[in-house]
């Protein structure tokens, strides 16, 4: 299970680092929000907004006429969203647990979530709140991991997390839950596009997106590893470990740096998906709903 307080801690604590070593949050998060194929005056809901990956680039599409919402559950990140945002003005920031959602039914015509659905605590029950939140024919499009082009120089990687992970989850087993550390993440119950399935969404559709990132060295790609979720990971191997963890790491990482340089390739899921239209307007209803209700 998702220890959501912890998640939140995890997340105020690298929140000055967020997507700052590489672009890769905000990479994706322009890839999706042009997919929702977004106009001007539409209301957008960005649900664990971090840094504004997604509310930045939606903000431009709806324009000074619509608003875009950006909810996160971790303070230090809203700070940090609010710093970066610029001269946005239709973007709110809020702070908001997804599962819980203070806003009136259909208040939405868009509701967007960046790699975050499948760590939360009960994905089920936010998908069902944005759901709840969303306009009779609005969007709801989300992202979540998938494997990047397979690469041969990165065997050792997946031999090592499998090493470390069971070595954790044996450690964990052995020790009492007060002097073992908690793995920050569980997975969800069902594949997120069945539980979309199962809270009314219909129109369904999947794609998967790629992107290559080039990294200096191994303490780069270290550097960006634990600027993120992923530090919950390293946390949860305990610290003996996740020293020889991050030893294994750089000397799998060394041949590479030196024969032409550390690519690594990551893919994201993409899925959107329509609330069913009341009348006989149907899915394709767009219609914006006016933006001034939520302003303020």
């Amino acid at each position: 299970m998702t220890d959501t307080a912890g998640v939140r801690r995890l997340f105020d604590e690298v929140a000055g680092e967020y997507d700052r070593h590489l672009p890769f949050f905000a990479t994706f998060g322009r890839e999706l929000a042009g997919w929702c194929g977004l106009r001007p005056g539409q209301r957008v809901l960005d649900v664990a907004a971090g840094r504004g990956a997604i509310t930045l680039p939606a903000a431009r599409a709806v324009g000074p006429r619509g608003l875009v919402v950006a909810v996160d559950n971790a303070p230090n990140m809203r700070a940090a969203l609010a710093r970066d945002r610029g001269d946005l003005p239709q973007i709110k920031i809020c702070g908001m647990d997804a599962h819980r959602l203070a806003f009136p039914d259909a208040s939405f015509d868009v509701v967007t979530c960046g790699l975050a659905f499948h760590i939360m605590h009960d994905p089920e029950r936010a998908i069902a709140e944005s759901y709840r939140v969303l306009r009779p024919g609005g969007l709801l499009a989300f992202s979540e991991p998938a494997p990047g082009k397979p690469d041969s120089r990165w065997d050792f990687y997946g031999e090592l997390i499998r090493d470390v992970s069971e070595r954790a989850r044996a450690e964990r087993s052995r020790r009492s839950g007060a002097e073992a550390a908690p793995e920050s993440f569980t997975d969800p119950p069902r594949p997120l596009p069945e539980l979309c399935a199962e809270a009314g969404f219909a129109g369904i559709e999947r794609r998967t997106v790629e992107q290559t990132s080039a990294l200096r060295d191994p303490q780069h790609y270290w550097d960006w590893l634990t600027s993120h979720g992923y530090r919950g990971f390293v946390y949860s191997l305990g610290p003996q470990l996740a020293d020889e963890f991050r030893a294994r790491l750089f000397a799998g990482l060394a041949p590479m740096a030196a024969d032409g340089g550390i690519t690594v390739s990551h893919g994201a899921a993409f899925t959107r998906a329509r609330k069913p239209s009341r009348g006989a307007a149907g899915p394709g209803d767009q219609s914006p709903t006016p933006a001034r209700s939520l302003s303020d």
